[in-house]
């Protein structure tokens, strides 16, 4: 493998990797793509496979009209609260909605019925794909093996090489191969403790020991590090998307039932339980990371885990919730009082938070928190349980190397590009900002510039 040459090399065969492989073929390079991993998918198959995008034709079939790449880049400035790179942000908006649309030519099923809204958006933006993000990265690797693209599967790039500057190949286990420039999709470090106390502290202290990653195994952070190694600027310390998951469960529902009553240490609600999940992670670790989940007799005995499982999650069923309270994870009283003191709240607190809620029920409102009436249910029928739920779910990480519009990798210092450096993905820093916008953000970020990154690096390639 150290004697053959290509114009590029990709790091990484995730959604950002295999769309930046595609890009560069398209552009007439010869490709590699070298995987940690025993087989393509990264992070992208094993997400939920939404992808945010406006004016695309799924909108239209919907019947939507009116939304645009400008609308998109007004709201995703403002929910960061300008607080992200413009520049990136108008280069994300208005190359989403055309990605869509390429990846919907190579077979992957967005349809109007998986259209939704994530949160105060004026039009729904997030596509979810049939077959979640499993059927992303399999369309994409199909049609790699039918363009001819090579690779190399269970080897971990350990460096970049350069050669006066720039960069000209990689290096795997004192293995060099040569190529006219490098694209690094090798996902964020959800997977490497210490880069998560360095880069970001926030998660630490919200999951702390409890702390865990949906990311694939393979993501540990090197592709930041080999970058860093070649004078490579990173940015976006502490951003990142936690999310709240049962304590030690180990399983994660981005949307929580409706039916759930979300109390903080002091026994009081704090967030409407039913809102985008990163607006209720935001809430629980400005609550110390921590917060009980109440339900009554009633609603543990009507539980049902959702039909299509999110994450392979299915905790909340009747007979799961007894399980976790015969191993001590959850907890079971007679009444309220009980509840409040096996849980460490305040009696009168809890009770008044419970009693008020209940009311709200029986109106058909949440005067406090705006929530759904739908399959809200009052709690009244002992015993009463406690979950407890943490911010122990690191979901996203987003700090990493910066890029300009053209996923060039700049250099420290000058804010220079990096010769012959791209990258795309999650390795990236500063295009996801540090708040996580709507669903599908972040696979939105990694194949719209997965393929800016190709065709830039056959663009480099060529010229060298």
């Amino acid at each position: 493998m150290s004697d053959a040459a290509y114009d590029v090399l990709v790091v990484g065969a995730g959604g950002a990797g295999m769309a930046a492989a595609l890009a560069a073929r398209e552009s007439g390079a010869s490709v590699l793509v070298v995987e940690a991993a025993a087989r393509a998918g990264g992070s992208t198959a094993l997400s939920g496979g939404a992808f945010l995008a406006a004016g695309t034709s799924v909108q239209r079939e919907a019947g939507i009209a009116g939304d645009t790449p400008e609308d998109f880049f007004d709201y995703y400035m403002t929910f960061n609260q300008w607080d992200v790179e413009p520049g990136i942000v108008r280069q994300f908006c208005g190359n989403a909605a055309p990605t869509l649309e390429w990846l919907r030519s190579l077979g992957v099923g967005f349809t109007p019925e998986n259209l939704g809204r994530f949160a105060l958006e004026r039009f729904p933006r997030t596509h979810a794909a049939s077959g979640a993000g499993a059927a992303i990265a399999e369309s994409l690797y199909r049609e790699c093996r039918r363009n001819g693209i090579e690779f190399a599967f269970g080897i971990r790039v350990d460096e970049l090489t350069c050669d006066e500057g720039r960069v000209i190949g990689i290096s795997a286990d004192n293995e060099p191969i040569t190529g006219g420039a490098v694209v690094l999709t090798t996902g964020g470090f959800g997977q490497n403790r210490a880069m998560l106390e360095q880069h970001f502290p926030t998660a630490i202290r919200a999951g702390g020991q409890d702390l865990w990653s949906i990311s694939a195994p393979t993501c540990i952070g090197d592709g930041i590090a080999m970058s860093v190694a070649v004078g490579a600027e990173t940015t976006g310390h502490d951003h990142g998307l936690v999310q709240v998951a049962p304590l030690g469960s180990k399983d994660l529902e981005p949307y929580m039932p409706s039916w759930l009553v979300f109390v903080n240490d002091r026994g009081s609600r704090f967030v409407n339980e039913r809102a985008p999940y990163s607006v209720v992670a935001r809430a629980v670790v400005a609550n110390g990371g921590r917060c009980w989940a109440v339900i009554d007799e009633d609603v543990r005995r009507q539980a049902r885990p959702k039909n299509r499982l999110e994450f392979g999650a299915g905790f909340w069923s009747a007979e799961r919730i007894l399980e976790e309270v015969a191993a001590g994870r959850a907890v079971q009283a007679r009444d309220l009082d009980e509840l409040a003191r096996c849980t460490g709240t305040p009696p009168a607190r809890l009770a008044a938070t419970i009693d008020t809620y209940n009311a709200d029920c029986d109106d058909g409102v949440d005067r406090s928190f705006e929530k759904a009436t739908s399959r809200r249910r009052p709690l009244r029928t002992p015993p009463f349980y406690a979950i407890r739920m943490t911010t122990e779910v690191v979901a996203i990480t987003n700090y990493g190397l910066r890029i300009d519009a053209d996923a060039r990798v700049l250099r420290e210092g000058d804010g220079r590009p990096v010769p012959g450096l791209f990258a795309a993905g999650e390795v990236t820093g500063n295009v996801m900002g540090p708040q996580y916008v709507a669903s599908g953000n972040s696979v939105a970020n990694a194949v719209v510039f997965g393929r800016i990154a190709g065709h830039s690096a056959a663009r480099a390639a060529q010229a060298a």
